[in-house]
């Protein structure tokens, strides 16, 4: 792999963290599903090492935990979603702030597939009692992707030289 490309998805990767923390005192309000799918629009399956290079950093910020394991499938399934229908859906913006509004309002049904093995029951009662926050999450976006997505996306396409 070119030093040039690797470059690009550890810079990428890093944006994703510092957009992370930049929102977290936001609840549920991020950039990283609109940066992975404009990533995964431009870069291709080059996505998926920008989703594990901000999956470390935030484990390196935070430590290990049930949720780090979440985050381990969590954005990587964004990533592939994204790829599965980006010959489809092309520069179709107000159908991708669909998209990133379902995968919020399904994040916290994602993020509880991690607690099955502590009971299926406690992972029902996780995923139940954070709805408001998924319904939240799905709001937040659908407006952050319909916004700024297509501006994101010609600005990573310049950037690329694409």
């Amino acid at each position: 792999m070119p030093v040039v490309r690797i470059a690009r998805m550890a810079l990428l990767g890093a944006v994703l963290y510092v957009a992370q923390v930049a929102l977290a005192f936001l609840p549920n309000v991020e950039l990283v599903s609109l940066l992975l799918i404009c990533y995964t629009m431009v870069f291709g399956k080059d996505a998926f090492l920008c989703a594990a290079v901000f999956v470390l950093c935030e484990l390196l910020q935070w430590g290990f935990g049930v949720w780090w394991l979440s985050y381990l499938y969590v954005w990587p399934l964004l990533v592939l979603a994204a790829l599965l229908l980006r010959g489809a859906l092309g520069e179709e913006f107000l159908v991708w702030a669909v998209v990133s509004g379902v995968f919020g309002l399904c994040f916290g049904a994602l993020f509880a597939v991690a607690y099955l093995p502590v009971g299926p029951a406690y992972a029902v009662t996780y995923w139940v009692s954070g709805l408001p926050f998924d319904v939240w999450h799905a709001v937040c976006n659908f407006t952050l992707m319909l916004v700024l997505g297509k501006p994101v996306y010609r600005l990573l396409v310049r950037l690329a030289g694409i």
